[in-house]
C-alpha cells in the first residue's frame, strides 16, 4: 500500500510542497516529511476510510508546521521595504511566512493593543521600551499583548 501511494501521490504531494516553498530543495524535505507522517500513520494499522483526505490533511498539517518552525528558529519578522531588498541568499520560506501573517494580521483576532504592540516590535522593530516610550503603554504589558498575539498566530497555524 506505501508503494501504491508513493507513486500516486509523489508528483502531487511535490507540486503542493513547491508552491509552498518555493524551493526546490524545501520542497523536498517537505515532501520526505509528508510521506513519513503517512507512512507513520499507516502503520498504526487504523482503518482508513478516506486516504485522499488522510493524505492533504497530512501535508497541510506537515506544511504548518514547517512553517511555525521557521518563525520561532528566525524569530524575525522583517518590514516589508527590507524584505523587497533581502537577497536571493534568504530563505524563501520565511519570506512567505511573513507575507502571509502580515497580510492577513486582522485573521489572527488580535485585540487592538495586540496588533499596535505587534506591528511596533516585528515590523517597526521598535524595543519593548521604546514602544513603551511611544504608546505610554506600560512594558510588561506590551509584553503581555506579544506573547499573546504570538499565541494567536501559532495556534492559527496548528490549527
Amino acid at each position: 500500500m506505501q508503494e501504491e501511494i508513493f507513486n500516486n501521490y509523489y508528483d502531487k504531494l511535490y507540486s503542493y510542497a513547491l508552491s509552498k516553498t518555493r524551493s526546490k530543495d524545501d520542497a523536498l524535505d517537505l515532501v520526505n516529511d509528508i510521506f513519513l507522517a503517512i507512512y507513520s500513520y499507516l502503520n498504526k494499522g487504523l482503518k482508513i476510510e478516506k486516504p485522499d483526505n488522510l493524505i492533504w490533511k497530512i501535508a497541510s498539517n506537515c506544511w504548518k508546521k514547517k512553517a511555525t518552525k521557521y518563525i520561532k528558529e528566525k524569530n524575525i519578522i522583517h518590514d516589508d521595504l527590507v524584505l523587497e531588498n533581502i537577497s536571493t541568499s534568504c530563505d524563501e520560506i520565511e519570506k512567505i511566512i511573513y507575507q502571509d501573517i502580515m497580510n492577513n494580521l486582522k485573521d489572527f483576532n488580535l485585540t487592538e493593543n495586540e496588533e499596535l504592540c505587534f506591528n511596533a516590535y516585528y515590523k517597526k522593530g521598535l524595543s519593548i521600551k521604546e514602544i513603551s516610550n511611544r504608546y505610554s503603554i506600560d512594558t510588561n504589558n506590551i509584553k503581555y499583548y506579544l506573547y499573546n498575539s504570538r499565541k494567536k498566530i501559532k495556534e492559527k497555524y496548528d490549527a
